[in-house]
């Protein structure tokens, strides 16, 4: 996740006030197929800080004009080597995040460009 913080005004290293969160997800199924499938699971509310979020795919394809891409072919793209174990939870979340700082530094503005239904998440 992407956060910016406002600070509350009072002393130095006080509480900070979330202001701007954004998820970054490798494709749309982490939270409109999986985190959906959770909940229905354990019979909870969809978490109303995720109905937005980042497809760093979508933005990765936009940025530098490719068609399609995989989180492999980011990394090759950006001559970057994939770290860890494949589709390993945390191997996956440094991989991405190495991803999301090259893109930041070549000038992509990353937010959110997805949202999940809540309508059709329930029914699917």
């Amino acid at each position: 996740a992407v956060v910016s913080t406002q600070s509350t005004g009072e002393e130095e290293g006080s509480d900070e006030r979330i202001r701007e969160l954004c998820f970054i997800t490798d494709g749309p199924w982490d939270f409109k197929k999986f985190l959906a499938k959770e909940c229905r699971y354990n019979n909870m509310d969809f978490p109303g800080m995720c109905i937005k979020f980042c497809n760093v795919r979508r933005k990765f394809c936009n940025f530098y004009g490719v068609k399609r891409v995989n989180l492999d072919l980011m990394l090759k793209t950006l001559g970057l080597h994939a770290e860890g174990t494949p589709h390993s939870g945390i191997s996956d979340t440094r991989n991405i995040a190495n991803i999301v700082c090259t893109m930041v530094r070549d000038g992509a503005v990353l937010d959110n460009n997805e949202v999940v239904d809540l309508e059709t998440i329930y029914t699917a």
